[in-house]
């Protein structure tokens, strides 16, 4: 036990001296320091659970070589973020909003196929949850039974299209909140679209996907709330503190009801729920002998180039894959989810490279940053804050996520040649 103490304490420590040391040198509130913050706050919690009594026989057998590599994996993983906040550009340019709009519209048009559905389903599931005490457990379990769950689009073609380009909606309509010209119906369009997103999941009985939801959003307003004027952040928020009431009464009735009536109780659930990545990445996921060859992580991309035998769906790759140690049902962080299905050496060194490749492309000075150069850290930022807790949250279908980053990107870099720039300095 002496050593489970030392590695966790270790762990926290490692930390809180990077919060302290780059709150200094990025500043408190900038990409940076909330990403550090996030890991800092799981570590806390991931010392809570192993010494809960209803927890602790689990998670025991830790060592310090888990947390240190996890530790600098997320490090080296977030140097082209640490750079900008460091390097703090006073201009953000961007394509004119003409260009854009039309994007925008499109997602849109989209939601409006898909949000009545899921108004629907959203309604039902509310009224269920708030009027039965069992509803959430119920719902939980008919939820995957159905096989529709995180990995696979619900709707169709358009709930696809809604599903792969969300993260752009939101760094595109965030995009646009830097002009203070802006109409304040976009915001009530953006709220219903994120309400919806945000209530979705819980309705369905899940809490991840809200979570993730949540990550985003997060992701894009470190990097938008110094460029928008003081009416802007003033309206938004007054909007996202509505939003938030709203999915917070649903989220915690949700949670009761899905383990209130467990020995650890609901709060107990809770710490275990979010503070067991780092636990299980230390003890199942480092040195494990056995991979899944990407069959996770890079399940469509291995389909596109020809492998056979690829497994087709979650289910199907849990019984290929039953071996292993750790099932994808418990949470080990991405870095977890890279090193199960590539071991160790392997993801360390594709990490450098694109940390390398993205610093390069990421390049900025104390005057400017293009929008396209911020599409890249806004999307390392996700990518990171979802992993905090969570599975690799690209996996399986959800890959046409990646191509549709790719696309965006490409986007991003063509309206800006080919549009009148704008620009929007820091507030």
């Amino acid at each position: 036990m002496e050593q489970d103490y030392f590695s966790i304490f270790t762990y926290i420590a490692l930390w809180s001296l990077a919060l302290l040391v780059l709150s200094k040198l990025c500043k408190i509130g900038s990409t940076t320091s909330v990403i550090v913050a996030t890991y800092t706050f799981f570590a806390v919690l991931a010392y809570l659970l192993m010494d809960n009594p209803y927890f602790q026989p689990n998670y025991q057998g830790l060592t310090i070589a888990p947390f240190i590599y996890l530790f600098l994996f997320i490090i080296v993983s977030i140097l082209p973020i640490i750079k900008y906040d460091t390097t703090k550009p006073r201009t953000l340019i961007g394509p004119s909003f003409e260009s854009i709009k039309y994007f925008l519209y499109i997602y849109i048009l989209v939601s409006l196929v898909v949000l009545p559905q899921s108004f629907t389903n959203i309604q039902e599931g509310i009224t269920r949850l708030m009027s039965s005490s069992e509803a959430g457990a119920e719902m939980y379990a008919e939820t995957h039974d159905m096989e529709a769950t995180y990995h696979s689009p619900i709707f169709g073609a358009f709930s696809a299209f809604h599903n792969c380009f969300f993260e752009t909606f939101v760094f595109l309509t965030f995009l646009m909140y830097c002009s203070s010209q802006i109409s304040k119906w976009y915001f009530v369009v953006l709220s219903t679209i994120i309400l919806f997103e945000l209530l979705a999941p819980i309705a369905a009985g899940l809490r991840t996907m809200t979570i993730m939801k949540v990550f985003t959003i997060l992701a894009a307003v470190t990097f938008f709330f110094p460029f928008w004027a003081k009416n802007i952040k003033r309206f938004f928020v007054t909007v996202g503190g509505i939003v938030i009431v709203i999915t917070m009464i649903p989220f915690l009735v949700l949670t009761i009801s899905r383990f209130g009536d467990r020995d650890a109780g609901a709060g107990g659930e809770i710490i275990r729920y979010a503070g067991e990545a780092p636990l299980n990445f230390n003890i199942y996921c480092y040195g494990t002998e056995l991979t899944r060859e990407g069959d996770r992580t890079c399940n469509m991309f291995k389909r596109w180039l020809g492998y056979s035998n690829v497994p087709e769906d979650v289910n199907e790759t849990r019984i290929v894959h039953s071996a292993m140690e750790l099932g994808d049902e418990a949470f080990s962080t991405h870095v977890g989810d890279f090193v199960l299905d590539f071991g160790v050496v392997t993801p360390f060194i594709a990490l450098s490279i694109l940390t390398l490749i993205f610093i390069f492309a990421t390049h900025t000075n104390k005057q400017k940053v293009y929008s396209h150069q911020l599409f890249l850290l806004y999307i390392v930022t996700c990518i990171t804050l979802q992993g905090s807790m969570y599975l690799f949250y690209y996996s399986f279908k959800e890959n046409y996520t990646l191509v549709s980053f790719l696309i965006a990107y490409i986007f991003l870099i063509a309206v800006e040649n080919i549009s009148k720039p704008i620009c929007f300095n820091r507030q």
